[in-house]
């Protein structure tokens, strides 16, 4: 059955930038109970180094439809 553009796309889970956003998200955590801190200046630099290499390998978009998921 081919897909249509409602229903194209991948779930959010299955995105890596998705994933790398939360690695971020949860290493600030981990600086603010630790103590060890990188310069705010070296986070952003690094969170948008990787979101740009993200976006070039992107492929396809993001399906945020759930009934996508009980159709198949």
């Amino acid at each position: 059955m081919p897909q249509n553009q409602a229903t194209a796309g991948k779930r959010f889970w299955l995105s890596k930038t998705f994933w790398i956003n939360l690695l971020a998200i949860i290493a600030l955590v981990v600086q603010s109970y630790t103590g060890f801190v990188i310069s705010l200046e070296a986070q952003t630099s690094i969170l948008a180094a990787l979101n740009v290499a993200l976006r070039l390998m992107t492929k396809e978009p993001i399906n945020w439809d759930v009934s996508h998921d009980k159709a198949q």
